[in-house]
């Protein structure tokens, strides 16, 4: 028996499952955190593209109806895809700045698509254009739940994007 005991020191046998066993959790871990950074980085990036894709759409035309903005909302929700993209998660606001004969900035018109899309202040539109001109302001919120939302919770993305009419100086909206 201490013939046995004094061999134990020297045993290996089995240290690389004990040392697996203690690494696992780690790589799981170290994993788990790459995915969730990459689903993260991804919706991130879609919503700028989003919001960005509905400022360019908008702008294109000569004028927007709700049926026009509807097709518009489709457009960058295609953009999300394949993430949930209901307007229950994702929202939007479309919102046309004249500037008037002293270049102040007026809100022409407003689109609203979705919860929780603040308008883009009036504020931050002073100087994009002179007076009789205008802008397109689009303001994009987009709530991100990671497969691991109950312990990392959501993940809210605003973002604003501005464009200007293309082919007329002021777009009209007819609802």
């Amino acid at each position: 028996m201490s013939r046995r005991l004094a061999s134990l020191p020297g045993n290996t046998r089995g240290s690389i499952a004990v040392e697996f066993g203690l690494l696992l959790p780690a790589m799981v871990l170290a994993l788990l955190g790459a995915v969730e950074t990459f689903s993260a980085v991804q919706a991130y990036g879609k919503a700028v593209s989003a919001s960005q894709t509905v400022a360019d759409l908008t702008t294109r035309a000569d004028s927007q109806s709700s049926s026009s903005m509807a097709a518009i909302v489709t457009a960058a929700q295609r953009v999300m895809d394949p993430l949930p993209n209901s307007d229950a998660i994702m929202g939007i606001r479309v919102q046309s700045v004249v500037f008037g004969s002293t270049g102040t900035p007026a809100t022409a018109w407003n689109f609203n698509w979705g919860t929780g899309a603040d308008p883009v202040p009036l504020s931050k539109t002073t100087g994009l254009g002179k007076p009789g001109e205008s802008v397109v302001t689009v303001s994009f919120r987009y709530v991100h739940a990671p497969l691991l939302h109950d312990i990392l919770g959501t993940l809210t993305f605003n973002e604003t994007a501005v464009a200007r009419p293309r082919t007329t100086r002021v777009i009209p909206y007819s609802g």
